[in-house]
Parts: C-alpha cells; sequence; structure tokens
C-alpha cells in the first residue's frame, strides 16, 4: 500500500496552496462585514414587469421604478445574449419620479434569449442590483409597442472589464463599447463581474476603494405595470439614441415627471428645449440631451454661425454651477436655477454667452 505524504510548513499549510487559502480566507474575512453591513442599510426598492417576448432586429426599451429614501444616483441596465460571458450595460435615464427608461440595442435573428438586470447606486453610494430577467424571442409575433423604436443612430454600451470586445455578439444594431474608468465601475462592486480563483474578490475590493461604494446585495424587483405614454417611439417621428437613452421628439424624459424635483446631475438628465439670445442679441434655438455618462447630443439655429444638428459635447453640474461645452458653440458656463422640469442658465457672470430658458 503506498501513501502520499504532502510537506507542511511549521503553521500546517500546503506551502503555496495553504498560503492562497490563507489569503483568500482573510480577504473575505475583512471585506465580508462592508458588504454585509451595506445590505442591511440598503433600502434601495425596484419594480419590474419583463416584457412577454421581443422580436429579432428590433431595439428594446425596458423601464423600472427605483426608489431609495437616501436619493438616488443613478440607474443602469446590464444585458447579454443568452450564452456570452460578460454583461454591457446602458444607462437609465430619469423619466419621471422614480421612474427610468433604457434601450437595448436590437438583438440579431440568431439570439433566442437575453439575459438582464437592474442596477441603482443611490446617494450613499449604496450599489443594489435586482434579479436576472429573461425575455424570449417570438418571431411569430409583430414588434410590441416597446420595440416600436426608430433604428437611427449608434448605441453606446460600456463594460466593465479593461478590455472589451470590438462587437457585441448576440445584438445586430450600430453599437459601440467602451470600458468605464474605475471609479464607475459599480458593476464590479455587485459581483457582476466573475473570474477565476480570488480575482472577482479582489476585483470588488478595487472597486470599492476606487468608486467609495458598498454592495448591497441582490433585491427583488417586484412587478410593476407599463406605462405606455412612456414608450419612445410610439406614435411619433424619428428618436435620436445616443448612449442607450432614446429621446423622442415632442416627448418627455429625464426628471419631466408630473412633479418637479430639484435640478441635479441625475434629474438634468434626458431631453430639453433651450431659446435665448447670444450676447450680441441674435436668437438661438435648439435641443439638448444630457447622458449620463457626461456627454450630450445637441441641435441648434441661430444666424448661421453655430448651426448644428445631432453634434456631440460634454457636461457637468455642481450644485448650481453648469458646464457645458458644444462642438460648434464653444463653452457655456453659468449658474443654473430651476428644477427639473424647467430652468434657466445665466452665464453672464461666466463665460458671457447669453442667458437660456430649458423646458422639457
Amino acid at each position: 500500500m503506498h501513501h502520499r505524504v504532502t510537506k507542511t510548513n511549521s503553521f500546517g499549510f500546503q506551502n503555496r496552496t495553504g498560503i492562497f487559502h490563507l489569503s483568500l480566507f482573510l480577504m473575505i474575512f475583512f471585506l465580508a462585514p462592508a458588504f454585509l453591513a451595506a445590505a442591511a442599510d440598503a433600502a434601495t426598492t425596484m419594480k419590474h414587469t419583463s416584457p412577454d417576448y421581443f422580436v429579432s432586429d428590433q431595439r428594446i426599451q425596458l423601464e423600472a421604478q427605483v426608489e431609495d429614501p437616501a436619493g438616488v444616483k443613478l440607474v443602469r441596465c446590464y444585458f447579454k445574449a443568452a450564452g456570452e460571458a460578460n454583461l454591457v450595460f446602458v444607462p437609465m435615464n430619469s423619466t419621471g419620479k422614480n421612474e427610468y427608461a433604457g434601450v437595448l440595442p436590437a438583438p440579431s435573428a440568431s439570439t433566442d434569449r437575453i439575459e438582464y438586470l437592474f442596477l441603482g447606486v443611490n446617494t450613499s453610494k449604496q450599489v443594489v442590483r435586482s434579479q436576472t430577467f429573461t425575455m424570449a424571442k417570438d418571431e411569430n409575433q409583430k414588434p410590441p409597442s416597446w420595440q416600436e423604436i426608430p433604428k437611427q443612430g449608434e448605441i453606446k454600451v460600456s463594460m466593465e472589464l479593461d478590455k472589451v470586445p470590438t462587437q457585441l455578439r448576440g445584438f445586430s444594431d450600430s453599437v459601440t463599447i467602451d470600458t468605464v474608468e474605475s471609479g464607475a465601475r459599480f458593476g464590479v462592486v455587485a459581483l457582476l463581474y466573475h473570474t477565476a480563483g480570488s480575482s472577482s474578490t479582489k476585483s470588488a475590493l478595487a472597486a470599492n476603494s476606487a468608486t467609495g461604494a458598498t454592495s448591497g446585495g441582490t433585491i427583488t424587483a417586484a412587478p410593476a405595470g407599463w406605462s405606455t405614454a412612456m414608450i419612445v417611439g410610439v406614435g411619433v417621428g424619428a428618436a435620436a439614441v445616443v448612449g442607450g437613452v432614446a429621446a423622442a421628439s415632442g416627448g418627455s424624459s429625464g426628471g419631466g415627471g408630473s412633479d418637479a424635483e430639484d435640478l441635479t446631475e441625475t434629474t438634468i438628465l434626458g431631453d430639453w428645449d433651450f431659446s435665448g439670445d447670444r450676447r450680441d442679441g441674435v436668437r438661438r434655438t435648439g435641443n439638448i440631451t444630457f447622458n449620463e455618462d457626461g456627454t450630450h447630443v445637441y441641435s441648434v439655429k441661430d444666424d448661421g454661425q453655430s448651426d448644428a444638428d445631432n453634434a456631440s459635447g460634454t457636461w457637468s453640474l455642481s450644485g448650481t454651477s453648469l458646464t457645458i461645452t458644444f462642438q460648434t458653440m464653444s463653452t457655456w458656463v453659468g449658474t443654473a436655477t430651476g428644477n427639473s422640469k424647467k430652468f434657466t442658465l445665466d452665464t453672464s457672470s461666466g463665460t458671457n454667452h447669453g442667458t437660456y430658458k430649458f423646458t422639457r
């Protein structure tokens, strides 16, 4: 009879394997209390009813109700074609009080099922995720109301890995994929990206440090009815899609619900019309869509000097200080006063480019 003897060190661990297990144990021992404490304190609630089905080659709008006593900082929808390894996400724009909507790219004919979930971050930087939902393809049906969205423009999706693929498998749409910076990897905090060994725990710890966020675990999103008045593309003309958010002409989005809310970096998201006078007295009108990732798309008309259609730029809002950088109009820096339904941007004490009224 043969016996195999494994050499151990003075602590009784099996050399490298023992050290690995000890390191993993210590990491989890110190990390777990923070996660468990956050799970106990998080008060975020979600409501969502999954669509009955989807048809191929049509974009999909999803809606969710997200609420938190501390206030909601952002909401995302993470998704993938069933069988694929990694999730990507699109931001969810506020479409009213506690209501959010986002648009997924059109699935290809070879995709039978789509898996998705919602992630929310409150103003205390507690991260929670919903359960995973599944949509199944039904090619015998006509495109439903939640898929009557014109395929115009490019949808931008994001991933929380350092290396991203060049194309989104399972989808036939015009899509760009980028990787988010470490300070925005809330999906890693929620353990949505799993890797071998202890890498997931290490990644979560690193993301926790970079984002300043803690995981609140998984919550169950209760069923909620569809608000057909908020479905983008139903009975309206062309819609522009940027960063996964659809803005229908004549429709409302962002914080344009029945109740006006304070103007914040969350409630400002979505579609606005603006008008005002340049400092030389020329009338200027246009529309702009503020996206969660700090970008925007705009169209503007004045005397031809700054006319643009579907141009882009960046924006930031800190308190009442709003900065908007345009491709054709330089940068506006001024004071924003108002709420989530209407506000005025006065740049006279900033870049002095005029005063403009923004309305939903």
